[in-house]
């Protein structure tokens, strides 16, 4: 298998606000494994939370170079296994805003989604979602106050180049074996930072029968695993999902703290996690849904959130877990959605 990068090309007038992308279509090939390897998820994050990308904010330069390696990643890689890959495309507010009104969203965005058809004749018809957000928070005008020159750029790399990453990684292993029996529908979503946008307006515009959907797995934050401590919320949204889920968290070395809504962390900042990440849509259309998550630390949306900081043993160890879990859930009994009540 091949890795996609691409050569990017760059336009600057006197004015920064005319930049101009252009994209030639030239790209570097280099060696990538069809599994799930450290080399490749540093490759990904490596690109994604690079100064060129300026932190991937909605409507800016970095997002459009986002969108294009993914899509082509999408589109290139193991081949030649059937998939359809689609981007929708949807407007966001240059900031985040509370109170949302039709006039603020004056900045375009992508959902950028790749699907695997399933090979059983009866289960191909429902879905597992696989999914994360690759847009990066922007540095606020009180933030640049705050630092000196103003110019420091906020790659987010934790935030979410880590989740981005492995939702890559996941589909590439998935296209390579191409043994799935349900469909797998992998979505990185543009506008999570400004009030998940991008999510929200996929379940309003999907392109499969959300009915029909398994599981959705959502991938945010996973890069900065410490004392092997990983959150998984969301794992009473079905019945008997829990019990299902402890077969695979038992097999890991991991410390997990499965949660439904708030994780057992005294940090009052974990309040309500579930609620806060891309899934959180698709719970509400009643869909079982789970939400990986390594937790919050002093880089959190902050400019500091590089790509030296992040844990890719750990990555590639969760990656592994979900790994597991797509196996068992786009195979077995269909999961019956309940509310999560605590």
């Amino acid at each position: 298998m091949k890795l996609l990068i691409l050569f990017l090309l760059f336009t600057v007038s006197c004015s920064e606000s005319s930049q101009r992308y252009i994209s030639n279509n030239s790209i570097k090939l280099f060696d990538t494994s069809s599994e799930i390897t450290i080399t490749d998820l540093k490759n990904h994050v490596g690109f994604l939370a690079s100064d060129e990308l300026e932190g991937r904010a909605s409507g800016t330069l970095g997002d459009e170079m986002a969108k294009d390696y993914i899509k082509k990643f999408f589109k290139d890689t193991s081949l030649p296994t059937e998939r359809k890959v689609e981007i929708q495309e949807h407007y966001v507010p240059a900031e985040r805003k509370w109170d949302l009104k039709p006039e603020d969203m004056t900045v375009k965005t992508y959902n950028i989604i790749a699907t695997l058809p399933g090979n059983d004749p009866i289960l191909k018809d429902e879905y597992v979602v696989i999914g994360g957000h690759y847009d990066g928070g922007a540095a606020t005008a009180a933030d640049l106050k705050k630092m000196l020159g103003g110019d420091k750029i906020y790659n987010n790399a934790d935030d979410n180049a880590s989740g981005t990453a492995t939702v890559l990684e996941l589909f590439e292993k998935y296209a390579s074996s191409n043994t799935n029996k349900r469909t797998l529908v992998f979505i990185l979503f543009g506008g999570e930072e400004l009030g998940l946008l991008g999510s929200k307006y996929y379940v309003e515009n999907p392109t499969i029968d959300l009915d029909k959907v398994q599981l959705m797995i959502n991938l945010d934050m996973m890069g900065r695993l410490t004392d092997e401590l990983l959150y998984v919320g969301g794992v009473t949204s079905g019945v008997g999902f829990k019990e299902q889920l402890d077969v695979h968290f038992n097999k890991t070395d991991m410390n997990i703290d499965a949660y439904s809504n708030t994780p057992h962390a005294e940090d009052r900042r974990y309040n309500r996690l579930f609620q806060r990440s891309d899934h959180y849509n698709f719970y509400k259309k009643g869909i079982p849904c789970i939400f990986f998550f390594t937790g919050i630390h002093d880089d959190y949306h902050m400019p500091s959130d590089e790509i030296d900081k992040l844990n890719f043993d750990g990555i590639q160890k969760i990656a592994n877990l979900v790994d597991s879990i797509v196996v068992e859930f786009s195979s077995n009994n269909r999961l019956e959605f309940q509310e999560i009540t605590e």
